[in-house]
């Protein structure tokens, strides 16, 4: 039995810093921090980050994997206001965020991916000036692929029957909510994000780190909302999702969709144990320490809970078929 974490310290990763010789504190122009996850072939990082700092950022941590690199040396000596993290260790995309977001400052931070590039024409104070004004706990872009096409980053929850299932659907305005923030990318709050707890690096799938993330956002009563002005693309081909039940969903299950809501906040009952062993396929006494550790999780928590799983579903249902 592993415990569940409640706050971004929780999980400290071991990392050490490179670069970021002329970085302020803070930032004094936008008051947004960069951070840039990396995965694949580091062909457009240089770019991106030229463009990153055109834009006017003054806080940029990219996040790497291993021990440091020539390509590292090289852009450090070019962008000496990034800072560069390397993990010590192997640790999942949400831990990275976690990360980054830990150590970043300012009230907004701004996450996306070394194959993204976004439009700048976007990224105006009068846009952070609406961030600030709808206190979201994160702001996702609209995305499109290397083609140009609209990339389907609405995540609306249904039920069918006693499953549930997500339905990736194309943005149609500004203000449509998302269960979670596609690919992890957006503008994070990060007051709102620390006081979360951030994505649970005990959850080793992406997809149900994601699903757990945004549920528990929104059990909580935080929003999290499509940016039409917000515009990116992919290089090259989006991400695909693998969305099959794995050793993450178990936990999932009983910190977001087994939970009740009452007057005195939330509770995972007793009786939600039989059907969570059935599902978990395991030893029996092992499955009754995972219970015992969310079920202490939830009433951690309880009086942070504002909706169960079937009212936040809800709020999407005139976008179910």
């Amino acid at each position: 039995m592993s415990t569940i974490p409640t706050t971004l310290d929780d999980r400290p990763v071991p990392y050490t810093v490179v670069g970021g010789q002329k970085s302020r504190a803070c930032p004094e122009g936008l008051p947004v921090s960069v951070v840039l996850l990396n995965r694949g072939s580091r062909l457009y990082r240089a770019r991106l980050l030229a463009d990153l700092e055109r834009i006017g950022f003054d806080s940029i941590l990219s996040i790497e994997a291993g021990s440091e690199t020539p390509d590292v040396e090289s852009l450090s000596g070019r962008f000496p206001q990034v800072r560069f993290l390397f993990l010590k260790e192997e640790v999942t995309t949400g831990e990275k965020v976690n990360l980054g977001i830990r150590e970043s400052c300012g009230p907004f931070v701004f996450v996306l991916w070394n194959d993204q590039k976004l439009s700048t024409a976007a990224l105006s104070s009068r846009f952070f000036e609406r961030l600030s004004e709808q206190d979201f706990l994160c702001t996702a872009p609209f995305l499109s692929s290397g083609g140009g096409e609209p990339v389907p980053t609405l995540l609306a929850p249904a039920f069918e029957g006693a499953g549930l299932r997500i339905l990736s659907l194309t943005p149609q305005k500004d203000g449509d909510k998302t269960l979670f923030p596609f690919d992890g990318c957006g503008i994070y709050s990060r007051e709102r994000f620390v006081r979360l707890g951030g994505y649970d690096g005990t959850l080793p799938d992406p997809w149900w780190q994601k699903m757990d993330f945004g549920f528990r956002a929104w059990l909580w009563g935080e929003e999290i909302r499509m940016a039409q002005a917000l515009r990116m693309g992919y290089e090259g081909v989006p991400p695909t999702e693998d969305t099959t039940p794995g050793p993450s969903y178990g936990r999932f299950h009983l910190k977001n969709l087994a939970v009740r809501v009452r007057e005195d906040g939330g509770m995972l009952p007793l009786g939600a144990f039989p059907a969570y062993l059935f599902r978990a396929s395991r030893d029996p006494f092992r499955a009754a320490g995972e219970f015992r550790a969310a079920r202490e999780w939830v009433r951690i928590n309880r009086y942070r809970f504002r909706w169960d799983a079937r009212s936040v579903v809800d709020l999407w249902e005139p976008l179910a078929p």
